[in-house]
């Protein structure tokens, strides 16, 4: 099933990619977006059949209810992950000022295509894969899958460690991968410490909610 997901995502990539440049062309940028959130989809469906083959249920993975006090820990870790990015703004900022370099490159972030190619309907699916799916998949993936894996082998620190630099990789953008270790391995411990996968997953949807939100107003300003 997620070999047959995999091999939609790849299609529609090649198509999009034939049919012309995804930042000046519409029917290619929709494409790009739908096999986006076709990547994700597969990426949750990876998991799900693994787990359906080990008889894990959902609270087993960690979709357990946020009750209580519990409820703020998505906040909290989604507050953690703002301070990560700020702490390595400021690095950045710091080191340029002292050494006299160009480090724009590494601060570039992972922002979403601005361009006339970005209809409504190419904000719909790229929101969806952006503020639903992604958070649920990923998880999902790194959090659920990865990190189980590594800290009932090799402990909690190594856990957050492996499967947070795997996190910022997978983004591909040199200029997130400090930032995003940083934020995966917060993910990881508040996951481990709240015994829910919802804190992460929720966590993750702010995260990629405001910044989906800011880009949105700037193209509409």
């Amino acid at each position: 099933m997620f070999l047959g997901y995999a091999a939609v995502a790849v299609i529609v990539t090649i198509i999009a990619l034939n049919i012309g440049d995804p930042a000046v062309d519409t029917t290619s940028a929709l494409a790009v977006a739908v096999a986006t959130l076709g990547f994700e989809i597969w990426l949750a469906t990876i998991v799900l059949v693994l787990a359906t083959k080990k008889n894990l249920s959902l609270d087993q993975l960690g979709f357990r209810a946020l009750r209580g006090v519990a409820m703020l820990w998505p906040l909290g870790t989604w507050a953690a992950g703002i301070v990560i990015v700020m702490i390595y703004g400021a690095a950045i900022l710091a080191i340029e000022n002292v050494t006299g370099s160009d480090l724009s490159r590494l601060a570039e972030g992972n922002p979403l295509p601005e361009t006339d190619a970005m209809t409504d309907p190419v904000w719909f699916v790229l929101g969806l894969s952006v503020i639903v799916a992604a958070p649920l998949a990923e998880e999902l993936f790194f959090r659920g899958l990865v990190f189980r894996a590594i800290q009932a082998r090799w402990g909690l620190a190594a856990g957050m460690i492996i499967s947070g630099l795997l996190f910022a990789l997978v983004h591909f953008e040199i200029s997130v991968v400090i930032p995003f270790w940083g934020i995966g391995m917060v993910f990881a411990f508040a996951y481990y410490r709240s015994g829910s996968l919802w804190t992460p997953v929720i966590a993750h949807a702010i995260f990629n909610g405001v910044s989906f939100a800011v880009t949105i107003a700037g193209v509409n300003s």
